[in-house]
């Protein structure tokens, strides 16, 4: 099992903060973009698909994408901010299909940031830098942030302080977005499951330094700032793309375990189903969430 202490010579910079560090971020991410298409597909889209009757894997993600694109207001927009961008499907998508004039992302991942810069989708921009460090030039049209939301607190923090920085984060959107503008924010979240039942494994050797949020904290966190208008839990959807992508890692584990090697595939296959089980048991959620900034 990896955990993120053995490999800390090679991460420098655990900086004190209350989510993830930039290290505890490329623990997990800079693993190398050709282990992650063996089993997330070509676009590299790492977050809960959005099925309907007849999609395949690939045509859930992009349907995921499209929703948020809507649901934000991105589609035909000059400017749109991807908060935690991953490798670019969805800056790609924004504006190859869905007519955004420029896209800014954000990534603490190295690997993610270099995978997309030398692919030069037009119009998109990566930046390495977490949302607590941006200061955008001018107001976005809309926000997307979809699966980082889970590393904006550590676990060891108190209900008061997660929320506090879950305010700060909406406080900075509200500041980023224009009148009017709106976000769409996907997350995992607590379901039935409490965070002291969350397996050591899981923190330690899957997403060190990262917490989840319960819904209520969300809520409490957004409220005064944005207007929650959507919610929807898609925890089904997350269970079906977690069953997707182990069936994947298994098809492709030889090559898997050239590139990162066998425990570490072991680590992943084990977390994907996992993930699963929790998922299909409502143990945990899959959130989401539509917010607005009033036209003041």
């Amino acid at each position: 099992m990896t955990t993120l202490d053995d490999r800390s010579s090679a991460l420098p910079g655990c900086e004190e903060a209350a989510g993830a560090s930039g290290a505890a971020i490329r623990f997990h991410y800079d693993l190398g973009a050709s282990f992650y298409q063996l089993w997330l597909g070509s676009e590299l889209t790492y977050s809960c698909a959005m099925f309907e009757e007849g999609d395949d894997l690939e045509a859930a993600q992009r349907r995921k994408i499209d929703y948020h694109a809507r649901q934000s207001g991105a589609v035909g927009a000059r400017s749109v901010l991807d908060v935690g961008c991953g490798w670019g499907s969805t800056m790609r998508r924004l504006v190859e299909c869905h007519r955004v004039g420029r896209v800014t992302g954000l990534t603490l991942s190295r690997d993610q940031k270099s995978w997309i810069e030398a692919r030069r989708p037009p119009r998109a921009t990566a930046l390495l830098e977490g949302w607590q460090q941006h200061e955008p030039g001018e107001p976005y049209d809309a926000i997307l942030s979809i699966g980082a939301f889970e590393h904006f607190v550590r676990r060891e923090l108190p209900r008061e302080r997660k929320v506090a920085s879950y305010r700060h984060f909406f406080t900075r959107c509200r500041e980023w977005l224009r009148p009017g503008g709106a976000m769409s924010l996907q997350t995992i979240a607590y379901g039935t499951l409490r965070p002291e039942q969350i397996s050591p494994f899981i923190t330690t050797a899957v997403f060190p330094e990262s917490d989840l949020p319960f819904l209520g904290e969300i809520v409490d966190a957004a409220r005064g700032l944005l207007e929650i208008t959507r919610i929807r839990n898609d925890r089904s959807d997350y269970a079906r793309t977690c069953r997707e992508w182990v069936r994947r890692l298994g098809a492709h584990r030889e090559a898997a375990e050239r590139i990162v090697g066998s425990a570490r595939v072991a680590d992943f296959e084990r977390f994907l189903r996992m993930s699963a089980v929790a998922f299909e048991r409502g143990g945990l959620l899959l959130l989401r969430i539509t917010l607005r900034k009033g036209d003041d």
